[in-house]
């Protein structure tokens, strides 16, 4: 169990995030279009093309990242606007309902490039949502119902009522489904062909509200309107699953409806267009990590029921929207940001963990052993200079388009450093990023809950480990619980460590490396007290010589 835990840390699917960097991301024209196109799709192939099918048309074409350039492909058997796709488990995408569309519904073979027809929707829900589910079923959602396709039957079978009021829809982590109505956010569970009402929580008035799942399992809920395009939302809200609550976060900088989400690498939420008054063409992101919006940057057009999709060299394709005329498309460049590979988030520590975040960084994905990491990886290498000017070459765990997880180097000095990517094969900008001797990170789960093992020691003397993704629950045996953590190698003193589950301190055994000799990877182990009986779903905070880590989540009962 534990090897296996320390390859998942090194992979990095965990947490949450932000970066140091403040720098605003850059819009760029990309190819246009051959069809004029709003409130259309757009999906990604396994090949990393995007499909992009309907919005008042037949018409379907393919855009190539690797030419910037649109090209057509069979048109559908039916016009469509605000339908669905879903890209299914062979490859083939599903194409259903729609406001312009009906109850049809078509399959895109990306290997033929042609559209064939597949069983009609029961009711066909305009502005819907599809979710792909576990066995490979899709689970379509529309104003007022809900039904399930069997891609190896064609059929579409009625999984029951939904709440009105809603264009969007999101499958949680744990299988259940989130819907962001007008007035409140409903919570359904899935059972087999049918969908059951088991909560609801109180939201803004609006509707037509997105709905984005975050990289730690949490679900951002914001904008809408109320009925007109004059009256639109800046709220904004954050559903946890895990402790069944909705909370406000900080507001949109504008207020929008129609607008797209997409949850970028690093975990960060890019918000464009929609409308208020006028098509916004100013862009903002989210940044769970501080419950904040900030503005990063324009495009050159505004628009309104366009289509943003992440590219897999970690660009953002923006198509289509209300404008009257056929917009060129434009691709979206996030600003380079590094930061702890624990949270994502800044700043830096000698000899821990880090991750740096930003689009066309390698041209290939490569892992390293992660108990020897090589400073050149497919061909890229990180250079590291610090405040004493003093340039060192990175230890490199993991390398991608989007993303490299390195260790900071021994040695580097505190304060500002500059990370530069050597050999990129585009231009890559130095990015600046702020060093300490502890930089405090624990590493979570994609739900939050903390990257960590319970032991309970036994009469007879043996030891059981016990699972944090489970609830541990404590009785008159010892209980330890061992959290993965990184940037606390360099404290002062155990003494200077507190870690606080809820409202109560526990003690701290041992902080310090981690046992394997995984570089950057540290440890801390805690005494789990009799007075955390009963505490149940809690926040966990270690903090180090008075610098506190990122939050995660235990069950203690």
């Amino acid at each position: 169990m534990i090897k296996r835990l320390i390859l998942v840390l090194f992979g990095f699917a965990l947490a949450t995030v932000d970066a140091l960097a403040q720098s605003q991301g850059t819009f760029v024209v990309t190819g246009s279009m051959a069809t004029e196109r709003v409130a259309h799709t757009a999906t990604t192939l396994r090949d990393g093309r995007i499909l992009i099918a309907g919005g008042w048309t037949d018409r379907a074409e393919i855009y190539d990242p690797a030419t910037g350039r649109f090209t057509s492909t069979g048109s559908m058997i039916t016009m469509r606007a605000g339908h669905t796709a879903t890209l299914l488990s062979d490859g083939r995408v599903l194409i259903a309902g729609g406001f312009v569309g009906g109850s049809s519904a078509e399959v895109y073979d990306p290997a033929t490039g042609t559209f064939t027809a597949t069983g009609n929707m029961n009711s066909g829900p305009g502005w819907g949502a599809a979710n792909i589910l576990s066995d490979g079923r899709v689970l379509i959602t529309g104003d007022r119902s809900a039904e399930i396709y069997n891609p190896a039957t064609g059929v579409f079978s009625i999984a029951g009522p939904v709440n009105a009021g809603s264009r969007d829809a999101v499958l949680l982590k744990d299988g259940r489904l989130l819907i962001p109505a007008a007035d409140y956010v409903s919570l359904y569970a899935i059972t087999g062909d049918s969908l059951q009402s088991i909560a609801s929580f109180p939201s803004s008035k609006y509707s037509d509200k997105t709905a984005t799942l975050l990289a730690n399992g949490r679900v951002l809920i914001a904008g809408g309107d109320y009925g007109w395009l004059d009256d639109t939302s800046n709220e904004a809200s954050i559903y946890d699953p895990r402790k069944g609550t909705l909370e406000k976060t900080g507001n949109l900088l504008l207020s929008r409806v129609d607008h797209t989400t997409t949850l970028l690498p690093g975990g960060r939420v890019l918000i464009t267009g929609g409308y208020y008054g006028g098509y916004r063409s100013e862009a903002e992101e989210y940044d769970p990590s501080t419950g904040i919006f900030r503005y990063v940057g324009s495009s050159s057009w505004g628009r309104d029921g366009n289509t943003a999709t992440l590219l897999p060299d970690g660009r953002v394709l923006i198509t289509g929207g209300y404008r009257g005329d056929n917009i060129p498309a434009e691709l979206y460049s996030p600003p380079l940001r590094a930061g702890s590979s624990a949270d994502f988030n800044g700043p830096l520590a000698p000899a821990s963990l880090a991750s740096l975040f930003g689009s066309r960084l390698a041209l290939t994905t490569e892992r390293a052993d992660s108990l020897s990491p090589p400073t050149s990886l497919g061909g890229i290498s990180l250079r590291v200079r610090d405040s004493a000017g003093v340039a060192r070459l990175a230890p490199l765990l993991y390398v991608s388009p989007s993303q490299i997880n390195f260790e900071v180097p021994a040695g580097t000095a505190p304060g500002n450093v500059t990370i530069e990517v050597v050999n990129a094969p585009t231009q890559v900008s130095v990015v600046a990023a702020q060093a300490n001797n502890v930089a405090p990170g624990l590493f979570a789960y994609d739900d939050n809950t903390a990257a960590a093992y319970g032991l309970r020691l036994e009469p007879d003397g043996k030891q059981t480990v016990l699972s944090v993704r489970n609830t541990i629950v404590l009785d008159d045996r010892p209980a330890y619980l061992v959290l993965y953590a990184t940037g606390i190698r360099n404290r002062s003193s155990l003494a200077n460590l507190q870690v606080a589950i809820g409202a109560t301190n526990v003690p701290v055994e041992y902080a310090g490396p981690e046992g394997s000799g995984a570089p950057g990877l540290d440890q801390v182990n805690v005494r789990l007290t009799p007075a955390l009986k009963g505490t149940g779903v809690a926040n966990l905070v270690l903090t180090v010589d008075g610098v506190s880590s990122n939050t995660v989540s235990v069950d203690i009962r």
